[in-house]
């Protein structure tokens, strides 16, 4: 599940990296990419109302969610609808880069920045190239799906359904401003199979910077062992540090 303004095109490296024994499923929301001439959604119950029927008839197998910052709550609800209404809990849930579900999240102030505030803002975080400020075309291929997922993330009511029947792994990047180390260690309640949380080396979008390194550890932790060639070598190879979980 991709994080705000994003689309499935992030993750086309990701099934080459986890090799045959795992199959991905990249979620594509609407008004972006090969989705373009659909209006994008602004709220989770409508994205979640037309994929949980596509998803069902896909889930022949033992699943995992993993999301990305708004990708992880809105991967959340597709769980507890998936588990509470047709009985198909994931086997895993991997959040990253989010703080829990049942906390606010902080208001993105969207209509007051043109398209051009709003570039500059992606360029600085390192989201996106600096060349798409020069390209009007490419601003407006930014912005129009990141303005939906925005007002979508606005909407959001914090909620949170009963702990999570399936081990719980939470992630974030080193750098991330926005996602303590005390922010994520408050998922461990929504979780009654125990919690394990890891550190990546960079910002909010870390998984864009070092891929191979993300993947290694889905594949772990979704088949048990590393992924053909070993573990990624170097120093984004950090330790993971279990705890129990709480009662909400």
């Amino acid at each position: 599940m991709p994080h705000a303004g994003s689309g499935a095109y992030q993750f086309r490296t990701w099934q080459r990296l986890l090799g045959p024994e795992v199959s991905l499923l990249a979620v594509q929301l609407p008004g972006r990419e090969n989705r373009w001439r659909e209006p994008p959604a602004t709220h989770m119950a409508d994205v979640l109302h037309a994929l949980i029927p596509e998803l069902l008839s896909r889930l022949e197998l033992p699943y995992a969610v993993v999301g990305h910052s708004m990708g992880a709550l809105l991967g959340y609800q597709l769980a507890q609808a998936l588990g509470t209404r047709h009985d198909r809990w994931p086997e895993h849930f991997i959040a990253s880069a989010a703080l829990p579900p049942d906390e606010p999240l902080p208001f993105s102030g969207i209509d007051s920045l043109d398209d051009a505030a709003l570039v500059a803002e992606l360029i600085e975080q390192g989201a996106v190239p600096a060349d798409i400020a020069r390209n009007d075309r490419l601003v407006r291929l930014v912005t129009r799906p990141l303005r939906g997922d925005l007002a979508m993330c606005d909407a959001y009511v914090p909620h949170a359904g009963s702990p999570l029947p399936c081990p719980l792994d939470v992630w974030r990047g080193a750098d991330d401003p926005g996602v303590s180390q005390d922010g994520v260690q408050r998922w461990s309640r929504h979780s009654s199979a125990g919690t394990t949380f890891r550190t990546f080396p960079g910002g909010h979008l870390y998984h864009l910077t070092d891929p191979r390194s993300v993947v290694d550890e889905l594949h772990r932790i979704v088949t048990g062992t590393r992924p053909p060639g070993g573990p990624a070598q170097g120093p984004h190879s950090t330790d993971s540090c279990p705890v129990d979980a709480e009662a909400p």
